[in-house]
């Protein structure tokens, strides 16, 4: 009850008297993808439209904006569950002054890179990285409330959404994730996310997330996530590392998940005359534990990532995961 009443107190506190635009605006944006597993059916291939994605931005006014954002996953949502998602992913109003912020509605943990900027273009591989999956995990979202802004050259975002399932932790902790379904908050699920990027082509950032996950019997999982994260990508040359560990207390099946990823790239379009275009020759070395008992699950990728055009990729990879062939193409756009 503290809690809540201090984050209604906050919000409150910077509602003043401006004068609104009598008329505000509205943008439409979007994203999808479409991937062919060439190993996938005991090498008869599967194709799968596996994401579309709309969303819309309203603008009030200088200040205050709403941002939502609508997921079908696979095609169709057929009526008995079997196949096909549909999600609401971000649905929340922002408010922003120019120095600080808040957001308060459905939104996305900001958590490592991809969970929060997940657009095909964004990240090198057809799938997004398995790292993303089992420890971030990716996609990541509930229902609750964010205040964010930047001290100096370092930007900070602290975020505050419903409980995980701590039943469901035993199975790891993308199976624990709420999704604003029957969302509690007898603890809150809390990060803190800071990064800094004052050098030109260089992000770096890092995050914890904190939660007593609720079990049924009146006990709670504790769930701490942290993760260190960094990107270069200037003069042709692409890097990305990202490297994160969970450490559990009083769950029964794992003291901890552990995973990490490296991307590095070279973009030699201008090298074979595809001048104004972006051509990535990459690789990719990736291995996560999701109970850090027995052995990692370890990925090697070589992949090749054309954009003809801004905001568009089509994409080729092949690899190994812990012995099983990898082949893929994608196709991915965002708007």
């Amino acid at each position: 009850m503290k809690k809540m009443l201090l984050l209604t107190a906050s919000l409150f506190a910077f509602i003043c008297a401006d004068e609104f635009m009598e008329d505000g605006s509205t943008t439409i944006g979007g994203y999808g993808e479409l991937h062919f597993d060439m190993e996938a059916n005991d090498g008869d291939g599967k194709l799968d439209f596996h994401r579309w994605i709309l969303y819309v931005k309203h603008q009030f006014n200088s200040e205050w904006s709403l941002m939502s954002e609508i997921e079908i996953e696979h095609n169709m949502v057929y009526s008995d569950g079997d196949g096909g998602y549909l999600a609401m992913e971000q649905a929340h109003l922002d408010y922003y002054n120019g120095t600080w912020g808040f957001k308060g509605g459905v939104l996305l943990v900001p958590a490592g890179i991809t969970n929060e900027y997940h657009e095909p273009p964004t990240f090198m591989s057809v799938e997004r990285p398995e790292y993303s999956k089992y420890v971030i995990p990716t996609t990541w979202f509930d229902n609750g409330f964010a205040f964010y802004g930047k001290v100096g050259g370092v930007d900070w975002n602290y975020t505050m959404v419903g409980d995980l399932d701590g039943d469901a932790v035993a199975d790891g902790i993308r199976s624990a994730r709420g999704k604003g379904v029957y969302t509690t908050a007898a603890d809150w699920t809390k990060t803190l996310q800071l990064s800094w990027a004052g050098m030109e082509g260089l992000k770096v950032g890092g995050s914890i997330t904190m939660n007593d996950a609720p079990k049924d019997d009146g006990t709670s999982v504790g769930v701490n996530l942290t993760e260190f994260n960094v990107t270069y990508n200037k003069d042709n040359i692409y890097a990305r590392l990202e490297n994160g560990k969970i450490d559990y207390d009083n769950n029964d099946s794992a003291e901890s998940t552990s995973g990490y990823y490296l991307d590095l790239g070279y973009n030699v379009a201008e090298l074979v005359g595809c001048e104004g275009k972006d051509l990535f020759v990459w690789t990719r070395t990736s291995a996560y534990n999701k109970d850090d008992i027995g052995d990692d699950t370890e990925i090697s990728l070589f992949g090749v990532t054309f954009k003809p055009a801004y905001n568009l990729a089509i994409k080729f990879e092949t690899g190994d995961k812990d012995g099983s062939d990898i082949m893929r193409m994608g196709l991915g756009y965002m708007f």
